[in-house]
């Protein structure tokens, strides 16, 4: 950081003016924001047949869905996945949910066989832009990494925010207290490890199902719902042309070729 000339964000102006132009405005080091980078091309929606055909039927129905997706890295416990399993069960709400646990492939006929059609289990890679921008999908009860949050207001759905590391907890907050297009919900109850591991904070199955459904048919959902469909016209109209990401781009290269000039002419 300390001899780069800027950094590339996957950001947009219109999403946290604030901090890029206080940034820009303090640093010698500029601010590029050219995202988001998911809006870049052409998005690939593609998704399964079997993925694609239940999130149709489930828009046939009319029936809002809620998209349940941790990132590849996070690995839920036991305890915790359970948890969740109890929550979207007792929420009402269709979902479909992406499980990656160490523990998993030993209880997998339990999970996949406890929801019948109202719940979809996925243990694979899932085109998760492609479920995102289903017309189905009302919600996104996500962990918070960057590119997913920028996915989800790209695509214009609201979330439901458990950070887990890293910058999750950075990012969670931003999402619910500064642009509120999202709900947080925190661990509460504590589980004993067992085998001299200690205890851990758990997210309760009560809270699953209460801010899911607060999410998906609340008034703090339908607040959310409206904020993020206007981030996510600010967001396509970034990266047309004349758009803040695409002059964004543009003056990087300008400078990035100017310095160029000038050191070769040194």
């Amino acid at each position: 950081m300390g001899t780069s000339r800027g950094t590339i964000l996957n950001s947009f102006h219109e999403l946290e003016p604030l901090y890029i132009d206080s940034w820009n405005r303090a640093m010698a080091t500029k601010m590029w924001p050219v995202g988001p980078l998911c809006l870049a091309g052409e998005p690939d929606r593609t998704l399964e047949a079997d993925i694609a055909g239940w999130l149709d039927s489930r828009l046939a129905m009319s029936r809002p869905v809620l998209y349940v997706a941790f990132g590849s890295q996070a690995d839920l416990s036991r305890a915790q996945v359970e948890e969740i399993a109890a929550g979207l069960d007792r929420s009402g709400l269709d979902f479909i949910w992406v499980v990656r646990s160490k523990w998993f492939d030993q209880e997998d006929d339990q999970i996949e066989n406890k929801f019948g059609d109202r719940g979809k289990v996925v243990r694979s890679f899932i085109n998760q832009l492609g479920v995102l921008g289903h017309k189905a999908i009302k919600g996104f009860f996500s962990h918070c990494g960057w590119n997913s949050v920028m996915e989800s207001i790209s695509m214009g759905v609201p979330i439901l925010a458990y950070p887990m590391a890293a910058e999750q907890k950075l990012n969670s907050k931003f999402v619910v207290d500064v642009l509120q297009v999202g709900i947080k919900v925190w661990p509460s109850e504590t589980e004993d490890g067992g085998g001299g591991h200690g205890s851990e904070l758990l997210v309760s199955s009560e809270d699953v199902s209460a801010l899911s459904r607060e999410l998906i048919l609340g008034e703090g959902g339908r607040r959310a719902a409206a904020r993020v469909r206007e981030l996510a016209a600010s967001a396509r109209a970034a990266v047309e042309e004349g758009g803040s990401s695409f002059e964004s781009l543009e003056l990087m290269v300008r400078e990035v070729c100017e310095i160029g000039c000038a050191e070769r002419k040194e």
